[in-house]
């Protein structure tokens, strides 16, 4: 595919758009398709990503250079209130914008850019997203020719290995996410103390801090809590989680950690609500609540039947391959590529 594509913004590997749009760059590279960055971060040689970027190829583009931007060229960018703020500028050289809202809500220099026709396709990880904030952003500006697509993202899960072998003398359960607030239910230590097991519980939170701790108060003396990746990777955190039990004040997206936690085998215990409904089958894949007592029962349920919840671990990891995998991921960028093209 002899596109070069523009992207705004700059891979991570932990959290939110830049993880996102890390594991959608392996598809890019699949698909042919030349890749030019243009940060919005100081300093991004010192990023994480930043050697192996280069490495495979990658051009980086000096942050905030729009002038990089050739004349109509296709440019992306995945959750950036930077590319937002920048788009009557980036206009004046291509007419492809293309945004991708990794929430649940609009921005509100999205809805400015809306209002002037600076968007020209929104694309959405979540099709029950896209019905719900299309017919808002329409009534912004009706002009038929913004697009609004859902893709298909790919999650390479090959980071996240498949762990058979956990411990069955203790019992694991985690929380990970940002430290914000709204990751975190006021009833997290009701669920987690109350939650029955017939060997001794071990907790993980991974991504803790005192913001954190104001929503759920102290936490009881068998939860290890974290600051962030760097002081617990990823991957010790799902080794450590039989289940990954997280009420939340969220509605989340198309939450990336679901993927993580069905590749490592830790089964989901989450809200009824969002992309989890989407990602889950309650009962085969992993639970989804409606109440503190829906988490204490199914966690307790995991705890006691062990090899249901093994099971549930094998299920889920296929449910993951199938939603992320990268044929399907591949086919819905071509379609994107293809209607980009037509902007």
């Amino acid at each position: 595919m002899s596109v070069a594509l523009y992207i705004v913004g700059f891979p991570s590997l932990y959290g939110g758009a830049g993880a996102e749009l890390y594991h959608q760059v392996r598809v890019w590279e699949a698909l042919g398709v030349t890749l030019h960055f243009i940060p919005t971060q100081k300093n991004v040689r010192k990023a994480v990503l930043y050697g192996e970027m280069t490495e495979r190829r990658h051009v980086i583009h000096d942050a905030y250079d729009w002038a990089a931007i050739p004349e109509d060229a296709p440019v992306i960018s995945f959750c950036n209130e930077d590319f937002l703020a920048a788009l009557p500028e980036i206009r004046k050289r291509t007419r492809r914008t293309v945004f991708v809202n990794c929430m649940t809500w609009l921005f509100g220099k999205e809805k400015e850019a809306m209002s002037r026709g600076d968007i020209a396709l929104f694309l959405y990880q979540n099709d029950q997203v896209r019905q719900s904030v299309m017919p808002r952003l329409r009534a912004l500006n009706g002009d038929p020719s913004i697009r609004f697509m859902t893709f298909r993202p790919y999650f390479d899960s090959s980071a996240f290995p498949y762990v058979a072998d956990r411990p069955a003398d203790w019992f694991g359960a985690g929380h990970i996410s940002r430290q914000d607030e709204d990751k975190f239910s006021k009833d997290t230590w009701l669920i987690y103390e109350h939650f029955a097991s017939p060997v001794p519980k071990r907790g993980t939170f991974l991504g803790f801090d005192a913001r954190s701790e104001g929503k759920t108060g102290k936490p009881p003396d068998w939860v290890e809590t974290f600051h962030d990746q760097k002081s617990l990777t990823q991957q010790e955190f799902y080794r450590r989680c039989h289940i990954v039990l997280q009420p939340t004040d969220t509605t989340e997206n198309w939450p990336r950690v679901g993927f993580e936690a069905m590749a490592s085998g830790s089964v989901l215990i989450v809200d009824k609500r969002g992309g989890w409904e989407q990602m889950i089958e309650h009962g085969r894949t992993g639970w989804l609540c409606e109440s503190p007592g829906d988490f204490i029962a199914f966690a307790t349920k995991m705890a006691w039947e062990p090899h249901y919840q093994e099971d549930m671990a094998a299920a889920a990891r296929e449910r993951g391959l199938a939603l992320g995998g990268l044929e399907a991921s591949l086919e819905s960028w071509r379609q994107v590529f293809d209607v980009i093209e037509e902007l």
